[in-house]
């Protein structure tokens, strides 16, 4: 991960987790981070144009709320309170924290009715000075407006955060939170408050079976909200804000004490200053009514007051510069005082800023000439008012040389073979602190911020790739080309029968090219291959499904390999078809009862919040390695003599049988004998992982598949954590662990063979 800047890549593996974060057991037993339910699968396309109409389905439950701000049963209570429109006064020298005349909104995408867009120059000229933006819901929503609404809000010289809307019934908070900074393109750059949490009544417990607190004891809540704020913080360095009532809080954490250090948003509904928790003695922020006009936004508006007591200064984000330059940043403020009031003024003052830049004391404007030699600086922006406490933001300015990019060397694979490659810039710095970006690579990759090309190609091509790394001016300092090919999969891998869950039966080439199931035996007929591009082979041949119509089950054919006949595993042991999205399914028990591909189905539960495939539809495939995107590396049940019993470890692949995995259609992940799950039967960030008995009721042994079509993410739904090898580490015998699904960290990406 950069030091300055992620890379900002949207909608990939992590915007789809919550909808493959699906078909998992119900009710988890000793899950230290919360218990989720289950949704359907979706794609991240699907949910993206679902939620421009404010709807989305997962299982059973349509989440009509979406679009919404917050829940209704807040917004109800709070449409009594009438609007204020802010006033020009900022802040007096020494008010009561209830009064306040600092205003700002928040907003979902119900504010952008038929498309309309919120102009946000009008809003700022109303006097507004900060904006909220609803960003995702749990994760399985990604606010199609949020990215243009931030920008056109900083545009307009307004403070903005993100914010995510809760489900703690759905997924994990470590996941939650990621999904949020992921979908937010969170990255610190002067105007960006820190990330929210929203945190309040289950607008869906009509239809989930829970209740307002989402079936979560106080327990699993306070530990549900601990792992998404932890997640935040080890991100962001930044604390997330809170966003809550009194009365849920009570109800709903026990009226916890555990996240005093983290700012609150309180909402509430009185005309003197709102109820409290127990926790915090003091608001940052204050919605007092979901009923404001707000000019340039359409209907009823949401607003909150700053605490007239609040100061908050907007991290700037790590700096990058050549030497010798000028320094150009400005610290800012929110909440800055009335120009000529009476109110007491902001100053501005910093330690540890590069030789020769400095800070003006009431503007914050740093300038000045950078050093001439490369060295890096920690910098402490710190802004004051008299009867205020003082703001501190952290960060690093990185003053680097010359630039030159090394390890541009010609790179060739094959379609489905793991890349790691790095590209490193020499700069007269050891840390990174550049932004890398590339263009041309082949399908299937993707660059980190930091130079690192990760992934797992899907096509095969030659290409030419072309590199720039770019500093905090944007400006381009280096750039180069590789030159990259990329082959065919060879038709080797993981060979053995591909077995029915319904009875036990096995695909087997069945006469001609037809394809049925049979009772297993030691017939070559019966012996498939599974290919690292998908392709499912058997004597030389490849499964393709021919075209049928949209309702209609596709036959399948045995036919000459291309790369249109591949197939992604999924969760719960499903073969979907890449090409039309058809599941493999058998269409009886009998002996030479044909396979097809047909549209794929699912059983929702009583609740309608998780659902189960068909039976005929769930196939055991040979055991293969699970191999990481990590190239090289592969999960082995070989654990070194220290550490727990039965410990899973990266080691180098080899086709040896403690590299031999498979999964179960419920969702079990197996060595043969044993299933993986955690050593304390708990989950949190950093828990390690062993083998033990398989136990069907156990959500700790569930596993679901994120992203794809090659490399997947492996979550246990129970917790909204991710199979991983920690710290991304090439030592034979690390000890995986569990830990948040990042995006673009290639040490939770793994091949499934």
């Amino acid at each position: 991960m950069s030091v300055m800047r992620r890379v900002r890549v949207r909608y990939r593996l992590v915007a789809a987790l919550g909808a493959v974060v699906a078909l998992t057991l119900a009710g988890a037993v000793g899950v230290a981070v919360g218990s989720p339910a289950r949704s359907s699968q979706r794609t991240a396309s699907q949910a993206r144009s679902a939620s421009r109409t404010g709807v989305i389905k997962t299982g059973s439950i349509v989440r009509s709320n979406v679009g919404a701000t917050h829940s209704p049963q807040l917004e109800q209570m709070l449409a009594g309170h009438p609007g204020i429109a802010p006033r020009a006064s900022a802040r007096a020298a020494s008010s009561a924290a209830p009064t306040s005349t600092v205003q700002g909104i928040d907003v979902a995408s119900f504010q952008h009715p038929d498309g309309a867009a919120i102009n946000w120059s009008d809003v700022a000229k109303a006097g507004y000075k900060f904006a909220f933006i609803k960003a995702t819901e749990g994760s399985y929503y990604v606010n199609p407006y949020y990215a243009s609404d931030d920008a056109q809000a900083q545009a307009a010289g307004m403070f903005v955060a993100p914010y995510a809307f809760a489900n703690p019934n759905y997924s994990g908070g470590a996941l939650q939170a990621d999904y949020l900074l992921d979908n937010a393109d969170y990255v610190p750059d002067g105007r960006l408050l820190p990330p929210v949490l929203d945190i309040e009544y289950d607008p869906y417990v009509s239809q989930d079976g829970t209740n307002t607190c989402y079936g979560l004891t106080a327990a699993k809540m306070v530990a549900w909200i601990s792992a998404f704020t932890a997640e935040v913080q080890r991100r962001t360095g930044q604390h997330p804000v809170i966003y809550s009532t009194a009365q849920w809080w009570k109800e709903c954490t026990g009226d916890s004490t555990a996240f005093a250090a983290d700012p609150l948003w309180i909402a509430g509904e009185t005309s003197s200053g709102p109820i409290m928790p127990g926790a915090w003695s003091s608001w940052l922020y204050w919605q007092y009514t979901s009923a404001a006009t707000v000019s340039g936004v359409s209907g009823a508006t949401d607003a909150s007051y700053l605490s007239s007591t609040a100061l908050e200064l907007a991290a700037p984000g790590n700096q990058s510069n050549r030497v010798g330059s000028q320094a150009s940043l400005q610290a800012n403020a929110l909440d800055a005082g009335p120009a000529g009031g009476s109110a007491p003024p902001i100053t501005y003052s910093a330690t540890g800023l590069p030789a020769g830049a400095q800070i003006s004391l009431n503007s914050g404007a740093v300038s000045g000439a950078l050093p001439a030699a490369p060295a890096t600086f920690p910098v402490v922006i710190t802004a004051s008012a008299t009867g205020d406490p003082s703001a501190t933001q952290k960060f690093s300015w990185y003053v680097h040389g010359s630039v030159t990019l090394t390890n541009l060397t010609r790179q060739k694979g094959s379609v489905g073979a793991p890349v790691h490659y790095q590209i490193r810039a020499k700069d007269g710095l050891s840390a990174c602190n550049l932004q890398f970006s590339a263009s041309g690579l082949p399908a299937g990759l993707a660059i980190s911020s930091c130079g690192l090309i990760s992934g797992w190609p899907s096509a095969s091509g030659t290409h030419t790739v072309s590199v720039r790394a770019t500093d905090s001016s944007g400006a381009t300092v280096a750039q180069g080309s590789v030159r990259w090919k990329v082959t065919g999969a060879s038709g080797s891998g993981p060979a053995g029968h591909i077995v029915l869950r319904r009875d036990g039966k096995c695909l087997a080439e069945h006469t001609a090219n037809d394809v049925a199931i049979e009772t297993c035996s030691g017939s070559t007929a019966e012996r498939w291959t599974i290919a690292a591009d998908g392709s499912v082979r058997v004597r030389g041949k490849c499964l393709a499904a021919r075209s049928a119509s949209a309702t209609a089950a596709a036959e399948l054919d045995l036919t000459s390999c291309t790369s249109a006949q591949r197939w992604q595993l999924t969760s719960n042991a499903v073969l979907k078809n890449l090409k039309d999205g058809r599941c493999l399914a058998d269409t009886g028990t009998k002996n030479g009862s044909r396979a097809v591909a047909a549209l794929c189905k699912a059983t929702s539960n009583k609740t309608g919040s998780s659902s189960t495939p068909s039976t005929s539809q769930q196939w055991t495939l040979p055991a293969g390695p699970l191999t990481s995107d990590i190239a090289g590396y592969c999960a082995s049940t070989q654990h070194p003599a220290s550490g727990p019993s039965y410990a899973v470890t990266v080691r180098h692949c080899t086709k040896s049988a403690s590299q031999d995995w498979t999964i179960e259609p419920d969702g079990a992940l197996r060595d043969g004998r044993k299933c993986l799950r955690t050593v304390t039967g708990t989950v949190s960030p950093g828990s390690l992982l062993h083998l033990v008995a398989c136990a069907s009721s156990s959500a700790l042994q569930v596993w679901q598949f994120a992203g794809g079509p090659i490399g997947v993410q492996l979550v246990n739904p129970a917790a909204g954590l991710c199979l991983a090898d920690p710290g991304d580490s090439t030592k034979t015998g690390t000890l995986l662990r569990m830990e948040p699904c990042v995006t673009t960290d290639p040490g939770t990406s793994w091949r499934v063979s």
